[in-house]
């Protein structure tokens, strides 16, 4: 009797654990964070439009060496690091803009950024229309930026 309960219980043990390890699985699937987003595709911004809303500009930064950008400009919204480059167009930002937000958000802390001299990292970006909208913090920034034009 003893030997039953025993075996029943080491049955179960067995059961929970590799019950348990297959929902984490799922968790961190499900938990992934996002960090970039295309949309507006027929948009077109200025960067007064920015100003507008509340982006409060810092300085504007040298553009020559990105193809295609009208302007490149430092910024804040809502107490983080905001950069916003216009271009001519959409596909001007897919073409031009949207490798280097890649390699901007994936880059390791130690990396300069060509275009500021700081030491600002980026986690995140929208490009949305003209624009490209590099966000310090975490999507849902950029995000709310852009809520405010539209």
């Amino acid at each position: 009797m003893i030997k039953k309960i025993i075996l029943i219980n080491l049955i179960l043990i067995l059961l929970i654990s590799c019950s348990s390890e297959n929902n984490k699985e799922d968790i961190d699937i499900s938990d992934e964070i996002k960090t970039s987003m295309i949309t507006e595709e027929n948009k077109i911004y200025e960067i007064e439009d920015f100003k507008n809303i509340g982006w409060k500009q810092n300085k504007k930064l040298n553009s020559s060496d990105f193809p295609k950008t009208i302007g490149i400009w430092y910024g804040f919204f809502n107490k983080r690091d905001v950069e916003i480059w216009i271009y001519n167009s959409h596909s001007d930002v897919l073409e031009n803009g949207m490798t280097y937000a890649e390699k901007v958000i994936n880059k390791r802390p130690t990396n300069r950024d060509p275009t500021n001299p700081t030491e600002i990292r980026y986690h995140a970006y929208v490009i949305s229309g003209n624009s490209l909208i590099l966000c310090e913090d975490k999507i849902e920034d950029c995000i709310e930026l852009l809520s405010k034009i539209n």
